[in-house]
């Protein structure tokens, strides 16, 4: 093999390593963000409602029991409810996160 090959061989190794990683950690994020792309499940999860608040900042809802981030009205295409969705923390009696979901507004 001349010098040319191998280099070629290297840099086509290199660019499909660099694929791998970043599809690795493309992953990684989505896994960790299945609920929705701004909150991370695993940090929030487990984790007190107090530590969400310094990370994400105030709530927009809070009732007892669940707290929640404003994430989006749906106001698009046919089958719109028109409704706010929010990102719903459900915490034990020690403030302690122990559920995620996406769901609307109360009473909706």
């Amino acid at each position: 093999m001349n010098k040319s090959h191998k280099r070629r061989n290297a840099t086509a190794k290199l660019i499909i390593a660099a694929i791998l990683v970043l599809h690795l950690l493309a992953s990684f994020f989505v896994l960790s963000h299945l609920t929705y792309y701004k909150y991370n499940d695993w940090w929030i999860i487990g984790n007190s409602a107090s530590n969400v608040k310094e990370k994400y900042g105030e709530f927009d809802i809070e009732t007892s029991g669940r707290v929640g981030y404003y994430i989006y009205t749906d106001n698009y295409g046919i089958f719109s409810d028109h409704l706010k969705h929010y990102y719903y923390m459900y915490c034990d009696g020690g403030g302690k996160v122990y559920k995620v979901e996406t769901g609307c507004q109360p009473g909706g």
